[in-house]
């Protein structure tokens, strides 16, 4: 079960417990990045639309994705390259729904358990929605990066490298457009060609 917690009180043990290592380049601002995050943090209501790729080494696939999250209730929509499927993911503190195009619905506590039960893929979806804003996730982190922007470069969690490898702004708030996320031979690939923060929208390039 998801739950968006928000980032704010978590700030301070983030920087203080001895499970971070913080990276600070020539010029690294962490201080704007602990802004940054407090802001995004308490923004609960914005969607995005782009593609994902997914890869396990052996066989891979992607699509189109559009994530709509609105306080406590998330909806993921895929629909894959070709015609070749699609499904619908609906996440609230209840559990989570996930609903196949020829009908077939599944539903569990937890989103996590239910995607790596149906697709066999270990994606860490409460984490992931908080890494697509640029920003660690709740819980324990083993490496930050962060460049003389206050932006996030890149971060080690909960066994996945996360790579943030463009920002484009979003009325004013500095957001990812690339990610690219590794756990061993499993790799999640982000292109977003469109954020909402709350009222406000953009389209990136």
């Amino acid at each position: 079960m998801i739950r968006w917690v928000w980032l704010t009180p978590f700030l301070v043990l983030l920087y203080g417990c001895s499970g971070v290592a913080v990276k600070e380049g020539v010029g690294s601002n962490t201080s704007a990045y602990q802004e940054r995050s407090q802001k995004l943090g308490a923004m609960t209501d914005w969607s995005l639309a782009g593609r994902i790729s997914l890869d396990d080494g052996n066989q891979g696939g992607s699509g189109k994705l559009q994530w709509r999250v609105e306080g406590d209730n998330s909806e993921l929509d895929f629909h894959a390259a070709m015609g070749r499927g699609a499904w619908h993911l609906q996440i609230d503190p209840e559990g989570a729904l996930l609903r196949e195009a020829n009908g077939t619905e599944q539903t569990a506590a937890g989103v996590n358990a239910l995607i790596q039960q149906r697709m066999g893929w270990p994606i860490p979806v409460d984490a992931l929605q908080w890494w697509v804003r640029g920003l660690a996730a709740p819980g324990d982190v083993e490496e930050l990066n962060i460049d003389t922007q206050g932006l996030l470069s890149s971060l080690v969690q909960f066994g996945w490298q996360v790579d943030f490898n463009r920002y484009d702004s979003v009325t004013g708030m500095a957001l990812p457009v690339r990610l690219d996320a590794r756990r061993q031979n499993y790799r999640v690939k982000l292109a977003i060609s469109r954020w909402r923060l709350g009222g406000g929208h953009a389209t990136a390039n």
